[in-house]
C-alpha cells in the first residue's frame, strides 16, 4: 500500500467548494429571514393602523411568520452543515499533514498514562508532540484515545492479529467514513470522560415497589372528578384540585430520593446520544470484517447496540422536561412524572447497564483499529506483516514513520536471533535504524500495517535502553540509570520468552575498558535462542572481543563521505564493521578542534 495524497488534495478542493456554497446559502437564508420578519412585523403594525384590512393583514402576517419559522429551521440546519464541512476540512488537512510529516497540525496530548519504567515508550517516541500517538491517533472519544495509547504501549496481547489486520485493511479503504466518524465524535464532545455513564451503568439499586404502586395507581384518582363532572356534581372542580394537591405533596416528599439521578441526566443524555450516533454511523456502514461485525453487536446479543442506547436517551429526554421548576410542578400535579422517570431510569440501568459498559469497551476497540489503519493511509509505503513465533525479524524497505517522508531513507535487514552490532559515525543513522525496527514490531503486534514493503517477525517482548536520564530526586547518575535499564533487559531474558532488545551506545557513561568488558558480559547474557537484539556502539574493541567469544553476533555499519561542504550520509545499512569516526571533523566544523 502507498499513501494517496492526491485523494486528500482532491477532497480538500471538493470540501472548499461545498463550504463556499454553504456560506452563500447561509447568507441568502439570513437575508430571507430578515425580509419575512420585517414583512410580518409590518403586516401586524399595518393591521392595527388600518382596521378595515385587519383580518386580511393578520392572516398574511401569520403566513409570513410560518415562513419565517421554516426559514429559521432551514438556516439552523444549513449552519450546522457549514460547521460540519469546516470540521471535515480541518480533519482532511490533518491527513495531508500526516502524509507530509508536518506535525504542527498534529499536536495531540495523550491520555495521562504512567510510562515510568516502561519497556520502550520513552525511547521509541510513543507519546509527545512528534510521536506515534500524535501521528496516528484519530480517536476523539475519551475511551478510544485511552485504549489506543495502551495498545501502543503493548498493554494488550492480541492473539487475533490476522483478523485485526483484515479490519484495519477495511478501514484503510474507508477514508471518507473515518473522517465522518471523527467529525461526529468532535461534534458530540466525546473527548469528555464518560464517567457519569459508567457510574450510572454500575448502579445496582432497585426502584422501591411501594413507589411504583403509587405512581401507577394515583392516575386512577382522576376518575373521581371525571365521574362527578359527568354526574353534574358541583364538587368535581374541588375534587380535581384536591387530587392535584395530593400529587404535589407526594412529589415534594419523594423528590429528594432521586435528585442525584436527575441532576446527572443532562450529562448522561449527551454521552448516550453521542455513543448512539457513533454506533448508528457504524451500523449503517457496509462492514465486511468478521471482527468488526462481532464488535458491532455490542453488549446485547440480540439487536443493535444503538437500540439500547437510544432507549436510554429517550428516558433522559423525558427527564429533561422537568428541568424548569414550573413545568415540573405542572406535570407532577397531574401524575407522578418524577417517579415514572426514576423507575424507567433505574430499571433500565438494572436491565441494560452491563450491556452499555460492554458497548463502551467494544466501541473503544473499534476506534483503536481505526487509528491503526491510519498507518496504511499515510505511510509512503506500507504492508501487513507476517507474525510468527520465536525471535526473528526480516524487514524490507523499513522506514521510520516520524521522519520527514521526503528525506527518510529506507533500509532492509534480516536477523535470525542473536545480536546485531551496529557501528558507524555520529549521525549516520544507527539509532534511527534500531528505533525503526522497534516501532515496526510494536505496530505489527497490534495488527496495524507497518511502514515497509515486506516484514516477517516473531512476536517478541520489546525492551530498550536508549535515552538515559539521570535523576536528582532518586539520586541516580546517568550510568546507574543505564545499568538499571539493562539489568531489567537481562532479567527479562531469563524468562525463556521471545525478547527483542534495543540498546544504544551501551555504557557510554564509563571508561572504555569497563565499557568493553561490561558490554561483552551483557551480550553473553543475552545470547540465547529466544532473544534477538540490536546494539549500537563506537567501541571497536568490543567488536573484536565479541568476535572471539560470541558466535551469534552479526555486524552492520553506516558510512559517510567527506567534502569541502561537510559530511554527506547515505543512511544506508551495510554489512560488516565500520572503523570510521567523524568526531574530529564535527569538532572542527564548530571551532573546537
Amino acid at each position: 500500500m502507498t499513501s494517496d495524497i492526491q485523494f486528500f488534495i482532491d477532497r480538500a478542493e471538493d470540501l472548499k467548494g461545498k463550504i463556499s456554497e454553504a456560506e452563500n446559502k447561509n447568507r441568502r437564508l439570513s437575508s430571507l429571514r430578515l425580509v419575512f420578519f420585517l414583512i410580518t412585523a409590518f403586516a401586524v403594525v399595518f393591521a392595527f393602523v388600518h382596521p378595515p384590512m385587519k383580518i386580511l393583514l393578520l392572516i398574511g402576517a401569520a403566513v409570513t411568520f410560518i415562513v419565517f419559522i421554516a426559514l429559521c429551521i432551514k438556516h439552523s440546519k444549513s449552519k450546522a452543515l457549514y460547521n460540519h464541512l469546516l470540521l471535515l476540512k480541518d480533519i482532511n488537512d490533518r491527513y495531508i499533514a500526516r502524509i507530509n510529516g508536518d506535525f504542527s497540525l498534529l499536536k495531540d496530548e495523550a491520555p495521562k498514562i504512567d510510562i515510568h519504567d516502561h519497556d520502550y515508550a520513552f525511547d521509541l517516541d510513543v507519546f509527545g508532540d512528534v510521536s506515534l500517538f500524535s501521528l496516528y491517533n484519530i480517536s476523539r472519544t475519551y475511551l478510544g484515545r485511552e485504549a489506543f495509547a495502551k495498545d501502543l504501549l503493548g498493554s494488550y496481547s492480541h492473539d487475533d492479529i490476522s483478523e485485526r489486520q483484515l479490519a484495519c485493511k477495511e478501514f484503510t479503504d474507508k477514508k471518507v467514513f473515518l473522517q465522518e466518524f471523527e467529525a461526529l465524535s468532535i461534534e458530540n464532545k466525546m473527548d469528555k470522560s464518560p464517567g457519569v455513564l459508567a457510574n450510572f451503568c454500575s448502579a445496582t439499586e432497585k426502584f422501591p415497589s411501594n413507589l411504583k404502586i403509587i405512581y401507577k395507581f394515583t392516575p386512577l384518582l382522576w376518575l373521581i372528578p371525571l365521574v362527578l363532572l359527568i354526574a353534574g356534581n358541583r364538587f368535581a372542580g374541588a375534587a380535581a384540585i384536591g387530587i392535584a394537591l395530593i400529587n404535589i405533596l407526594i412529589w415534594i416528599f419523594t423528590a429528594g430520593k432521586f435528585s442525584s439521578r436527575f441532576n446527572s441526566a443532562s450529562s448522561l443524555k449527551k454521552q448516550v446520544e453521542g455513543y448512539c450516533s457513533l454506533y448508528r454511523l457504524l451500523e449503517n456502514e457496509d462492514i465486511k470484517s468478521d471482527l468488526l461485525k462481532e464488535l458491532l453487536k455490542g453488549g446485547a446479543p440480540d439487536g443493535k447496540a444503538s437500540d439500547g442506547l437510544s432507549k436510554l436517551a429517550f428516558v433522559c429526554s423525558l427527564i429533561s422536561l422537568r428541568a424548569q421548576p414550573l413545568l415540573a410542578l405542572i406535570i407532577n400535579s397531574f401524575f407522578q412524572f418524577d417517579l415514572y422517570c426514576a423507575d424507567r431510569l433505574i430499571s433500565w440501568a438494572s436491565s441494560h447497564g452491563s450491556e452499555i459498559r460492554k458497548d463502551l469497551d467494544l466501541m473503544s476497540k473499534i476506534e483503536v483499529l481505526m487509528c491503526l489503519s491510519v498507518v496504511g493511509i499515510v505511510s509512503r509505503e506500507s504492508c501487513f506483516p507476517e507474525i510468527g513465533e520465536g525471535a526473528f525479524f526480516e524487514g524490507k524497505d523499513i522506514t521510520h514513520p516520524l521522519l520527514d517522508p521526503k528525506k527518510a531513507v529506507s533500509n532492509s535487514i534480516t536477523l535470525a536471533g542473536g545480536t546485531a552490532l551496529i557501528t558507524g559515525s555520529n549521525m549516520s543513522g544507527k539509532t534511527t535504524l534500531i528505533r525503526t525496527i522497534g516501532i515496526v514490531c510494536i505496530l505489527a503486534y497490534t495488527g496495524a500495517p507497518v511502514p515497509a514493503s515486506h516484514v516477517k517477525a516473531g512476536k517478541m517482548r520489546v525492551m530498550s535502553s536508549m535515552r538515559i536520564m539521570d535523576s536528582i530526586e532518586e539520586q541516580m547518575s546517568t550510568f546507574r540509570a543505564e545499568l538499571v535499564r539493562i539489568a531489567r533487559i537481562v532479567e527479562a531474558g531469563k524468562e525463556d520468552k521471545p525478547l527483542l532488545f534495543l540498546i544504544d551506545e551501551i555504557f557510554r557513561g564509563t571508561n572504555s575498558a569497563d565499557r568493553t568488558e561490561g558490554a561483552l558480559k551483557v551480550i553473553e547474557n543475552l545470547s540465547k535462542p529466544h532473544i534477538m537484539g540490536l546494539m549500537t556502539t563506537h567501541d571497536y574493541a568490543l567488536c573484536d572481543k565479541v568476535t572471539e567469544t560470541v558466535k551469534t553476533v552479526v555486524y552492520y555499519h553506516f558510512t559517510e563521505k567527506y567534502n569541502d561542504d561537510g559530511i554527506t550520509f547515505d543512511y544506508k545499512l551495510h554489512n560488516g564493521v565500520s572503523h570510521e569516526s567523524n568526531a574530529k571533523f564535527l569538532m572542527r566544523l564548530v571551532g573546537i578542534y
